[in-house]
C-alpha cells in the first residue's frame, strides 16, 4: 500500500536523524523549494525567512555561486553532482558536503547537506602528521650539515676574540693609538653579534627539529632577561621595519623569567617580522609597530602590536597551526608562529592574538618570572 506523503516525511525527518543531514530542494533558478530536517533548530534561518527566495540571498557568495554550478550540472547531464564547501558556523569554521541530484515528477534538484567538519579534521591531522615526520628527517640532516660549520665558526670567533683582547691590551697606554682602538671596540661589538647570530642559528636548528619531531622540551632552568631579548630583535628586524613603520617601544622594569634568552629573542623577531609584513612600504610615517614590556599579577607581559591589515576571523583561530599561513605560495611555510607557540609554551607562557581587520594586530606574551 502507498505511503501518505506525511508518513514519507515522517519517515525522512527520521533518517536524516539518524545522518544529522540537512536536504534542500531548489528550482533551476536557485530559488528555495523546500527544506527538510529531522529539527528545524539545524537551520541557520526559520523556513518562512529563506523559503521561495534565492540562494544569494541566503547564503554566502562563494557558496551559493558552487550551489547554482552544481544545479547547472545537474539539470544539463541529469546525473548526481557532488562538491564541498566550508561555512561560519557561529564562532567555528565547519566544512559541509552537498550531493545534487534531480527530484523524479518535481521541477528541482535536491541537495542532501552533510557535516563533515570532524571528516576535515582527521584528514587535515593526518596530513599535517606526515609532513611534520618528513619535516623531522629534513630537520635532523639540516642540523647535522649546519652544526658542523657553525663549530667552526664558533671556534674562529673565539680565536679573534682572544685576538682582540691582547690587541687592546698593547695598545693601552698608548694615547696616539686612541682611534684604533676606538675601531677595535667596534669590531669586539660586531664580533659579540656574530657570536649571538650563530647561537641563535643553533636554536633556531634545535627548536626546528624538536618541534617537528613533537618532542617536549621540558621546563627551562635558564634565567633570560626580556629587554636585551627584545633590544637584539629590534635591532635585528629594523632592516625590515625601517621602510614600513615606525618602531616604538617601551620596557618597564621587570624581573627575569625562566627560559632561553636567545629562544625568547627568536620569539620577539618573528613577532616583529610579522608585524612588519603586515604593513606595505612606502608610508613608515603613517605606521607604527609598538612594543610593550610590562609586570602583571606575577608574570611578564609583552605585547607586539601594528597597524596592518589584520588578521580576519577565519584565518584568526588558525594562526598557530603548523604549516598554516595566508602568504603566497613560496612566500612562507607556515611554521614560524607554530614554531613560537611551541617555545612559549614550553617556557610555561602563553601566547595570544588579538586583531580587526584593517585597523591591526596584537601578539601578547605571558611568562612567568624566575
Amino acid at each position: 500500500m502507498p505511503q501518505s506523503p506525511q508518513s514519507l516525511e515522517q519517515l525522512l525527518q527520521v533518517v536524516l536523524g539518524l545522518t544529522d543531514s540537512l536536504v534542500f530542494e531548489f528550482d533551476a533558478g536557485g530559488h528555495y523549494l523546500a527544506a527538510w530536517t529531522h529539527s528545524d533548530s539545524m537551520l541557520v534561518l526559520p523556513r518562512e525567512a529563506f523559503m521561495g527566495r534565492h540562494i544569494s540571498e541566503v547564503m554566502d557568495p562563494q557558496t551559493a555561486a558552487l550551489t547554482m554550478e552544481s544545479i547547472h550540472r545537474v539539470l544539463a547531464r541529469g546525473e548526481p553532482d557532488r562538491f564541498e564547501y566550508s561555512a561560519q558556523v557561529g564562532e567555528g569554521l565547519r566544512w559541509f558536503s552537498a550531493d545534487a541530484m534531480l527530484v523524479p515528477h518535481r521541477p528541482g534538484v535536491a541537495f542532501l547537506v552533510r557535516d563533515i567538519t570532524r571528516q576535515k579534521t582527521l584528514e587535515l591531522s593526518l596530513l599535517q602528521a606526515d609532513r611534520l615526520a618528513a619535516l623531522g628527517t629534513l630537520a635532523a640532516g639540516v642540523a647535522h650539515e649546519v652544526n658542523n660549520p657553525l663549530g667552526y665558526i664558533s671556534s674562529n670567533l673565539h680565536f679573534i676574540e682572544e685576538g682582540l683582547t691582547e690587541v687592546r691590551q698593547a695598545l693601552a697606554g698608548t694615547p696616539e693609538l686612541a682611534p684604533l682602538a676606538t675601531r677595535l671596540e667596534e669590531c669586539a661589538e660586531a664580533l659579540e653579534e656574530a657570536r649571538q647570530g650563530t647561537t641563535r642559528i643553533r636554536n633556531v636548528v634545535g627548536d626546528l627539529k624538536l618541534f617537528a619531531r613533537g618532542e617536549d622540551t621540558g621546563p627551562e632552568k635558564e634565567r633570560a632577561d626580556v629587554r636585551r631579548a627584545l633590544e637584539m630583535s629590534i635591532n635585528m628586524a629594523m632592516p625590515e621595519l625601517k621602510h614600513r613603520a615606525r618602531m616604538v617601544w617601551h620596557v618597564e622594569e621587570v624581573p627575569p623569567v625562566r627560559g632561553s634568552e636567545s629562544r625568547l629573542g627568536q620569539v620577539f623577531l618573528n613577532l616583529l617580522l610579522n608585524a612588519a609584513q603586515a604593513i606595505p612600504e612606502g608610508a613608515p610615517a603613517e605606521n607604527t609597530v609598538e612594543a610593550l614590556v610590562r609586570a602583571e599579577a606575577g608574570k611578564v607581559v609583552i605585547e607586539v602590536r601594528d597597524t596592518g591589515h589584520g588578521i580576519a576571523p577565519e584565518n584568526l583561530k588558525r594562526i598557530f597551526e603548523p604549516f598554516f599561513t595566508t602568504r603566497p605560495a613560496g612566500v612562507g611555510t607556515g611554521l614560524g608562529l607554530a614554531i613560537c607557540h611551541s617555545i612559549v609554551i614550553a617556557m610555561g607562557g602563553e601566547l595570544t592574538v588579538e586583531s580587526t581587520v584593517g585597523k591591526g594586530t596584537c601578539f601578547r606574551v605571558l611568562l612567568p618570572t624566575t
